[in-house]
């Protein structure tokens, strides 16, 4: 009888840490991304986080905060010039660029996420800028990345805000 009692003990505490398995891992699990805006949004939270827990300075949306990601960037560069493996392009460019693209839809009337964009990749979106203007935010925190002071995300912001007020492609 208690070896009997053992086993039924034993398989409740299996049965029991089971269950508290799948209920943590279904609490933790990140919300569907229902709306085109849902992905930037939320790598643009991440790049928000990074930026305090790993910079420790606190970027607020605001288009002067462009220039702390460019100076974030140009550190990424000068780590990935020493050793290629120590950066990881594709999550920096995602993360920072959908911030970029997040500061210039909220302080620019006409900006809005498209879709996916199928040429960049997954995980990548365009931000249709005015009635003509696409601007490619990951893009340009990838090559800032890649091509340090040689590639300003702060010029290239600029020019597409140009470009945009004039209704220029």
């Amino acid at each position: 009888m208690p070896a009997r009692r053992l086993l039924v003990i034993g398989m409740v505490i299996v049965v029991a840490a089971a269950l508290l398995l799948i209920y943590r891992n279904r609490r933790e699990r990140p919300p569907a991304l229902k709306k085109t805006d849902d992905l930037p949004q939320s790598l643009a939270s991440e790049a928000v986080d990074g930026a305090k827990l790993n910079n420790n300075v606190s970027l607020d949306y605001s288009v002067g905060s462009l220039k702390v990601v460019d100076e974030i960037l140009e550190q990424a560069h000068e780590a990935y010039v020493k050793d290629p493996t120590s950066v990881s392009v594709p999550s920096l460019s995602s993360t920072y660029g959908a911030y970029v693209g997040e500061v210039i839809r909220r302080n620019e009337q006409r900006a809005r996420w498209g879709p996916e964009d199928t040429v960049l990749g997954e995980r990548s979106r365009r931000l249709n800028w005015g009635a003509t203007l696409r601007a490619y935010p990951f893009v340009w925190c990838r090559e800032r990345i890649l091509k340090g002071d040689s590639f300003s995300l702060w010029a290239s912001y600029s020019e597409a805000k140009e470009l945009a007020s004039h209704g220029v492609l």
